[in-house]
């Protein structure tokens, strides 16, 4: 039997629906304005309509997949979206590329990861605390929990250059689950002993929920993704709060961020793509696409040699996606599936590069965490993060 649904008022999504019919005049038969169009029919629980959108995503190019997608939890066990999901599935069949690399111990639910190249350290955060491990498999507490007014950890980054690790932290975990003591806003611990260094609030008056962030090597400024507003933020080493980058619905849905080799490009993804910004002009342009990709619903966003490498989750129950970019960087020229329907995979979200390879969390089971896996989803296990070779001669499975 299917959960039940409760539809949101039709006025919410009336404004949605007809953003995206105008938007597929201009881009017909686009895979994931289709599945906008299927959430906001499910967001309704109209149920014929959601299914013949979902009928056209699965027509179409892009092998995207809604078999775990959280808004289409009343379609769950019904006949005609299984038979669906099976037809995607058996059209798309597994990439399988990593190699296990580390493993996070068990009661760890990750969002975020970083890495330390020069200690071999991974770092992941799990409900108002921080972990590390390394080869030996020990996981170790480097945040205890709450401390530096911690929340729901997001997305990090090692900041080798001054010794920390920056974290975006999330006074909730979703709504109604508040998490005392904690704080929405950038903190940064020291590596060696977590001992809290910094703070970093939104400008006053502003609210929402920190995902993701990167920071420039060189000048140390930092650069943080709201997903609630569509803005994103900054902050240089002299700032003693974020200040605003791009405004509030400049970016929908922003999530993760990656700068180029020059430190003069941000990427920023969204919900419906990739977006440049020009760190000089301050300037932002969605990457255009040569050909048929898919670079919307993003988490997970790096740079590696003239690529942006993606993990791709919501519209697909997660796969890990190179996008080669052109020699300005302002065009997607290609996408390439470098894994996907692994076995070890369940809620893949963010990694980090190191070298020639890719590490990232391939199973975060976060919806075990949440309550919104689908039944039969098993026990929790402990968390690996895997290694994806990026080389061109990378062996194939």
């Amino acid at each position: 039997m299917s959960p039940p649904c409760t539809p949101a008022p039709g006025a919410t999504d009336e404004p949605e629906l007809s953003r995206l019919e105008v938007e597929l005049r201009r881009s017909p038969g686009d895979p994931l304005l289709l599945f906008e169009q299927a959430i906001a029919r499910a967001m309704l629980c109209d149920r014929e309509r959601t299914l013949d959108r979902l009928s056209a995503v699965a027509r179409s190019w892009g092998g995207l997949d809604p078999g775990n997608f959280r808004g289409f939890r009343f379609l769950w066990g019904d006949p005609v979206f299984e038979e669906l999901v099976r037809d995607i599935r058996a059209r798309n069949p597994p990439v399988l590329s990593s190699e296990p690399a580390y493993v996070l111990g068990p009661g760890i639910f990750p969002e975020g990861m970083a890495f330390d190249a020069r200690t071999g350290r991974v770092y992941a955060g799990s409900t108002q605390r921080i972990v590390w491990t390394d080869r030996s498999g020990i996981s170790h507490d480097l945040v205890p929990r709450a401390a530096g007014g911690l929340g729901f950890p997001a997305g990090m980054k090692v900041d080798t250059a001054r010794e920390q690790l920056c974290v975006a932290s999330a006074e909730s975990f979703g709504p109604g689950r508040n998490l005392p003591g904690a704080v929405t806003g950038i903190l940064c611990f020291a590596l060696d002993d977590g001992r809290h260094l910094r703070m970093l609030r939104l400008p006053e008056g502003r609210q929402g929920f920190l995902n993701d962030l990167t920071i420039d090597p060189a000048s140390g400024t930092l650069y943080a993704t709201n997903t609630s507003t569509g803005a994103v933020m900054r902050a240089t080493l002299r700032d003693t709060r974020l200040r605003e980058l791009l405004p509030d619905g400049a970016v929908p849905g922003a999530n993760g961020t990656a700068l180029d080799s020059t430190g003069r490009v941000l990427f920023v993804a969204g919900d419906e793509g990739i977006t440049r910004v020009d760190l000089r002009t301050e300037k932002a342009t969605r990457l255009r696409r040569k050909g048929p990709i898919v670079d919307g619903s993003i988490d997970g966003l790096y740079f590696w040699k003239n690529a942006l490498v993606a993990i791709q989750n919501g519209v697909h129950p997660g796969r890990v996606v190179r996008f080669q970019v052109d020699r300005e960087l302002r065009t997607l020229e290609r996408a390439e599936i470098l894994e996907a329907y692994a076995p070890w995979m369940d809620s893949p979200t963010t990694g980090a590069i190191d070298g020639d390879s890719l590490l990232y969390l391939s199973n975060t089971q976060l919806r075990k965490l949440d309550g919104t896996a689908r039944p039969g989803s098993g026990e929790p296990v402990p968390v690996q993060v895997r290694r994806i070779l990026l080389r061109a001669d990378r062996p194939a499975r």
